[in-house]
């Protein structure tokens, strides 16, 4: 069990329910929890995030990555561009039990990670790949292999956007979750833009292009 209190996970679960319409069963909140234990642990010698206190990583990466998993339908496929600690590909992952979710990360501790973070969660969905998103995208295995692809501060939206492309099948979309006070200019036209505000009032943006 990590260190935050059971009303701290009970108010993440009502604000998923709340502003994500997404309810999560006992069983998934173990696995987060088992996650966050990991996490916090890691973190320790890896820097995977900035904040050490852990309602904080509730509140600014599990509920931001909740977010965008209401925006996953299960049985999806999803693969997550440069997961970095894993946001949002294991939320994801944990929430849309059906869903196979793909992690790219080209750094090899992170990969370990990921890897351990599986393993401890009991997160069984997920292939974990060491490998630049270029690379995975010109295999077979993976070309045009994935109804949503996700990505969370990677790069600017039309870079993000070429990268997924070749990773999507026709009318697939992608997901890129921003900040608001970030540069505009990446946006391609046309794209679905979702507006929120993470618990502790953070503002985000969803940006949700389809290809």
């Amino acid at each position: 069990m990590s260190g935050v209190l059971s009303s701290e996970w009970c108010a993440l679960v009502e604000w998923a329910a709340a502003k994500a319409s997404l309810v999560l069963a006992p069983a998934q909140i173990d696995q987060l929890r088992a996650y966050l234990d990991t996490l916090l642990l890691w973190n320790r010698k890896l820097a995977l995030v900035s904040q050490r206190d852990p309602e904080q990583i509730l509140t600014k990466h599990f509920a931001d990555s909740l977010f965008a998993a209401s925006h996953c339908s299960d049985g999806e496929a999803v693969v997550d561009l440069g997961s970095g600690a894993g946001f949002p590909g294991l939320p994801i992952a944990v929430s849309r039990p059906a869903s196979p979710v793909c992690l790219i990360e080209s750094r090899g501790r992170k990969v370990s990670f990921l890897e351990e973070a599986c393993r401890a969660a009991s997160i069984r969905n997920t292939t974990v790949r060491n490998a630049r998103i270029e690379t995975v995208a010109a295999e077979p295995a993976h070309h045009q292999r994935y109804a949503v692809a996700t990505a969370r501060a990677l790069a600017r939206t039309d870079r993000l956007l070429a990268l997924a492309r070749p990773l999507l099948a026709p009318g697939g979309r992608a997901i890129a979750m921003r900040s608001v006070g970030e540069a505009l200019d990446g946006d391609p036209p046309g794209a679905e833009e979702i507006r929120y505000e993470l618990p502790d009032g953070t503002p985000r943006r969803l940006l949700i292009v389809r290809l």
